[in-house]
């Protein structure tokens, strides 16, 4: 049976993580499927502005940074309660198919299994969300370079809803209890949905199980190869900067 490397990067700085990202990217190591905890920290979207998006003076005590993949902000609170994902591999008819949408349900394929796994109705809504009952648990980007795709997502097993319109650029006249139960209505999360809290490690050993059943290999625990960690070391800068998260 084929092998694909894994690694859980723990809590760690998107900043950091956003460079190790490109570095999988674009170093040599082959299909990769990783895990990370962000810190208190807001991502931007590739073509996202800051300042349309957010409210900068909410956002002091977050740490902000950009991806190299589209879709919207993800959104990190202080629960760290949410499993952030990547798949990086090659291109492939059967695996990653050139297809955009194909490609995303396919990645997503991966959560559906594992919510599923929880009885719970999950689908996938194109182009890049995974769907309970119609409400939004999961949302995925992706970008693609040289035959191969990187995909990122998250898997929401709590969320504050207040708190995410608080740092949002949104006219205070429209700050309203009705605004949040509106986006209560599309939006939810496993210990929701469930009724009780389950541990990130369990949920993240389903996903991994459920990875290995979708593709048809087996994971091995590894790590950033040299070439890896010499290309993330290069790429840091870019993402400290404010030149490119406010650009």
């Amino acid at each position: 049976m084929e092998e694909w490397r894994f690694i859980d990067f723990g809590l760690v700085d998107i900043r950091d993580m956003m460079a190790m990202d490109e570095a999988i990217l674009k170093g040599g190591e082959g299909n990769t499927f990783f895990f990370w905890t962000p810190r208190k920290s807001i991502i931007l979207g590739f073509f996202q502005k800051a300042e349309v998006e957010l409210d900068l003076t909410q956002c002091g005590d977050y740490t902000i940074t950009r991806r190299i993949s589209g879709g919207g902000i993800a959104f990190s609170d202080d629960r760290c309660r949410q499993i952030n994902y990547g798949v990086v591999g090659t291109i492939d008819n059967d695996l990653f198919p050139l297809d955009i949408i194909e490609s995303y349900k396919q990645v997503c394929g991966v959560l559906i299994d594992t919510l599923t796994h929880y009885g719970l109705n999950a689908a996938f809504r194109p182009i890049n969300d995974v769907v309970v009952d119609n409400k939004k648990i999961s949302g995925n980007a992706q970008t693609r370079w040289e035959g191969k795709l990187l995909q990122n997502g998250t898997l929401l097993l709590d969320f504050d809803i207040e708190e995410m319109l608080r740092i949002s650029n949104i006219p205070k006249e429209k700050f309203l209890d009705k605004k949040i139960a509106s986006i209560r209505e599309g939006l939810t999360w496993l210990d929701r949905e469930l009724g009780e809290v389950r541990s990130m490690e369990e949920v993240q050993e389903i996903m991994k199980k459920k990875f290995e059943e979708r593709f048809h290999i087996r994971l091995r625990t590894g790590t950033l190869s040299l070439e890896e960690e010499e290309l993330t070391n290069s790429l840091k800068p870019k993402y400290y900067s404010p030149e490119w998260v406010y650009r």
